[in-house]
């Protein structure tokens, strides 16, 4: 029977883009959490004498050799010094940058996978390290936590308590491309401030989202956004989600994906 790895996606309540690093990278301030959209990873694992790694159902999200999932296996092998064959077969659910985390997800589900199955040779602490080395936002994923606070460059990740409410996500047919939401949000003249210590009590106040101040919302995504309690853009886009629903009105549809998940506890 084929081995199936759901690989969750996440929401940011609150994201607070900070000065930027001498690395190139910025420090962040986030509340990370859990949705149910999930992924379906299916891994194949052999022996073999070099590290080889296919994937089949992810062609139209990232060019041959620059997929996060073969980026993670490659850097588990260099680092394990274990060689293997690993082919993967996905079932993607979660659109591509759209501030979901999917690809993050990915990476960090690989990099749980072949630490497993190779009986943990990588602790808890180099498994974190390594997976910042793949990208920011993995850490996070490779935690196990539900909701955490996340700050530095991704690898403070704090566990929180997590929500227990329904949550509306709203994806807009196009993507954002990350690199170019931070080249615009750093041209801006801005202050820089930090989140608040508890997700309680939940505001847009409270937990704004920087990226909102070089994404404009539209006039129809500002008219979904009267309906909730919460609502805010996650990560850098394009998807939009809320929370602490205040009517039972029917939602326009028109130019985007209306899904509807659930926060994990």
């Amino acid at each position: 029977m084929d081995v199936m790895i759901r690989s969750y996606a996440k929401i940011n309540i609150g994201l607070k883009v900070l000065e930027k690093r001498a690395d190139g990278y910025h420090d962040i301030d986030s509340y990370f959490h859990l949705i149910d959209l999930c992924d379906e990873i299916y891994p194949q694992l052999e022996k073999s004498a070099e590290t080889k790694v296919e994937i089949a159902g992810n062609e139209g999200y990232l060019d041959k050799g620059r997929d996060i999932m073969e980026k993670a296996a490659l850097a588990f092998s260099e680092k394990s010094g274990i060689t293997f064959s690993l082919k993967i077969r996905i079932r993607k659910n979660i659109p591509s940058k759209a501030g979901l985390g999917g690809g993050s997800s990915n990476g960090a589900a690989i990099l749980k996978y072949l630490n497993t199955q190779f009986s943990n040779p990588l602790s808890s602490s180099e498994l974190i390290a390594l997976s910042l080395s793949v990208g920011s936002d993995l850490p996070f994923f490779v935690s196990g936590f539900s909701a955490a606070r996340v700050r530095g460059r991704g690898e403070m990740v704090e566990e929180v308590s997590p929500l227990d409410l329904p949550v509306d996500l709203f994806i807009p047919s196009f993507s954002v491309d990350t690199s170019e939401a931070y080249y615009k949000l750093d041209t801006l003249d801005r202050s820089f401030s930090f989140l608040p210590d508890s997700l309680i009590p939940l505001s847009n106040e409270c937990f704004p989202n920087d990226f909102e101040l070089a994404i404009a919302r539209s006039p129809l995504i500002q008219s979904i956004s009267e309906s909730y309690g919460y609502f805010s853009l996650s990560g850098s886009g394009s998807t939009y989600f809320g929370l602490n629903k205040k009517d039972s009105k029917e939602l326009a549809e028109s130019g985007i994906i209306h899904t509807i998940s659930t926060l994990l506890i």
